[in-house]
């Protein structure tokens, strides 16, 4: 079994101006299409076997995937897609989203990013839908790492803000993007001590060293097990995730650094994470 927690599905236009353009400058020659479609995710996912997919909507970058169009192809493909709304805390309306995402798309989980959406995680703002999301039993994933977009705030992506987050809703089930690279350490003391609190490895492969560093300090604190396999398709395939993972002690390699058991990368790549985030 493998389950994708981190997978896009947004056009171009959707993706927006500012994220394209930014994105267009820094992997720039990458041969990454960011133009997903439903076609080419379904093909992607081929050999997983359900997968978390959502859209970005930030009313500061312009980034706007309707909820709606996330729910429709999920009722295409339920057997495969899950589908999570994307809530923008400034939105006023952002409560009455939730309950018609809940109620009326069935959509499971909430895909929010205090970088991409302009607030710190502790606002008010952002309380409100934590509330709500633990009240409801919807899982929270949560961009919680570097990023390119120069006017955006880079200070609100560090997981160790989320730690009022989880001691204030012990109970909201809390997944740290990119296993906070390169705040790798923070994310893995946030998923150490909170238990509702995971991580996920999509598109750490781009950054091998990174990775391996990211791995290595949450096998030294014995919880590989609070780790999540996802993709973050379209910016990095399912197979480059498989290979970057099996291959992560390469960098090492001939070297006395400690390497990461392989029977502990194959459970991260076959764990089943939908117990764990209340959505199985």
């Amino acid at each position: 079994m493998i389950i994708d927690v981190h997978s896009h599905l947004s056009t171009l236009e959707q993706w927006g101006p500012v994220f394209c353009g930014g994105f267009e400058k820094n992997y720039a020659g990458s041969g990454i299409d960011l133009n997903g479609t439903s076609e080419r995710h379904y093909d992607a996912m081929g050999r997983v076997e359900k997968s978390i997919v959502f859209g970005i909507n930030s009313k500061a970058l312009r980034m706007s995937t309707p909820n709606d169009s996330i729910a429709a192809y999920a009722r295409q493909h339920p057997d495969k897609i899950i589908g999570f709304m994307s809530i923008d805390p400034n939105d006023p309306g952002a409560l009455e989203e939730m309950d018609r995402c809940v109620n009326e798309l069935d959509l499971r989980g909430i895909k929010m990013s205090p970088v991409y959406q302009n607030y710190h995680p502790t606002d008010p703002r952002a309380e409100r839908i934590h509330r709500k999301a633990e009240a409801l039993g919807l899982p929270i994933l949560t961009h919680a790492a570097f990023h390119f977009i120069s006017n955006t705030p880079m200070e609100w992506a560090n997981p160790l803000l989320y730690d009022p987050v989880a001691r204030q809703f012990p109970d909201l089930k809390i997944i740290l993007a990119h296993v906070g690279l390169p705040w790798f350490t923070d994310a893995m003391v946030m998923t150490r001590k909170h238990a509702n609190v995971y991580a996920d490895i999509s598109g750490s492969m781009l950054r091998p060293w990174w990775c391996y560093q990211a791995l290595a300090a949450f096998h030294e604190s014995g919880i590989m097990n609070k780790l999540l396999f996802g993709t973050d398709w379209p910016i990095i395939t399912f197979d480059q995730t498989i290979t970057g993972l099996r291959q992560v002690n390469d960098v090492v390699a001939g070297t006395a650094m400690p390497k990461i058991p392989a029977e502990e990368i194959e459970a991260l790549i076959h764990r089943d994470s939908l117990p764990l985030l209340g959505l199985s």
